[in-house]
């Protein structure tokens, strides 16, 4: 019996450990879902190879019904390809990934692609407050701990609503909840 108490004891903390090591977007695409109801395509640019375990955890909380269409981008420079890309593939909105390499929140190759998606009309969200300072219409996640955060200028993205805090709970829980996961399909940047 103790052997069994001491195997569920090492199982337990080796799934919390697991936990905790992957981006939870479950309280984003919440406060999405509650904004634009109607937005079921999301856009995402990374280095695909890097990145797949985000993008993952990024399809478990969007659910079954979402759709993410992912860009893949080895390079910095390949910004403002990746970006016209997405929005030829009519992305209701990007989510910026905090630990991509080249286009994570606070990257210079992520403000770039911000900036030529709000000009095309597309705008991004993101898990840190490096996110808003390059253009993402909000923010919420646990580089926030838990509280969402809105920009206070809105660029290039002109008929975008935007989440009211008072609105929301300040705290979100960080657990996966949902069922399912969104279809994700990836083009590389040539």
């Amino acid at each position: 019996m103790f052997s069994l108490s001491k195997s569920l004891g090492v199982a337990a903390i080796a799934l919390v450990g697991f936990a905790l090591s992957a981006e939870d977007f479950q309280p984003l695409l919440k406060t999405v879902q509650t904004t634009w109801p109607e937005k079921q395509h999301i856009g995402v640019i990374c280095n695909f190879r890097a990145s797949e375990d985000q993008v993952w955890d990024l399809a478990r909380a969007a659910g079954q019904d979402a759709h993410i269409t992912v860009i893949d981008a080895r390079a910095m420079d390949q910004s403002n390809v990746a970006a016209t890309m997405l929005a030829d593939h009519k992305v209701d909105y990007v989510v910026l990934l905090p630990k991509d390499r080249y286009f994570c929140d606070g990257s210079f190759g992520a403000t770039n692609a911000v900036k030529r998606l709000a000009d095309l009309g597309v705008p991004a969200i993101a898990t840190t407050p490096s996110g808003l300072k390059q253009g993402a219409v909000f923010s919420m996640g646990e580089g926030t701990e838990g509280q969402l955060l809105v920009t206070d200028k809105l660029t290039g993205t002109v008929d975008v609503l935007l989440p009211h805090p008072d609105k929301m709970s300040q705290k979100a829980s960080l657990v996966l909840r949902r069922e399912g996961m969104a279809t994700v399909s990836v083009s590389k940047v040539e």
